[in-house]
């Protein structure tokens, strides 16, 4: 309340408050992080992984890139659907209430090299369930034939 101290330059030109709020949340989720498990974590990510990838892997005309079932893995998978572009492909489990991500993913040269315009990747993480897993894989298997390539 007295005195004033400034930044150099050109720290002190930079407007607004600290994130404060964003910090306070980090923590938690940290604190909520470290309550669950990181083991416990990993170990629900693998089966899911597991589960996703076993399931695509028998769906006629998925590609799965990356490890097949059977090997340990992130909870991700990015597959190619024969004959439909991935952007349709997200845009018809969106319309599913299925949330994914398309494109190259960072990896353009690995789409490149394995011919491939894009991918569709599905996530898992904590949160999710066997059932979301369950409605990926029903949503995927109706892609070709939604899109008359089946």
């Amino acid at each position: 309340m007295e005195k004033t101290d400034f930044l150099p330059a050109p720290q002190r030109f930079e407007a607004g408050t600290q994130p404060v709020s964003q910090a306070v949340a980090f923590g938690e989720a940290i604190r909520y992080l470290e309550a669950v498990g990181l083991p416990a974590i990993e170990a629900h990510e693998e089966r899911l992984a597991e589960r996703l990838v076993s399931g695509l892997s028998v769906i006629p005309g998925i590609r799965v890139v990356g490890p097949p079932a059977g090997v340990s893995r992130s909870g991700l998978a990015s597959f190619d659907v024969a004959g439909a572009h991935a952007h349709d492909v997200g845009q018809y489990l969106d319309a599913q209430g299925i949330a994914v991500r398309v494109g190259h993913h960072c990896a353009q040269p690995l789409h490149r090299r394995l011919g491939l315009t894009a991918t569709t990747r599905a996530s898992t993480y904590l949160y999710s369930t066997d059932d979301e897993v369950d409605r990926l894989l029903a949503g995927v298997a109706e892609v070709r034939a939604y899109f008359g390539v089946a």
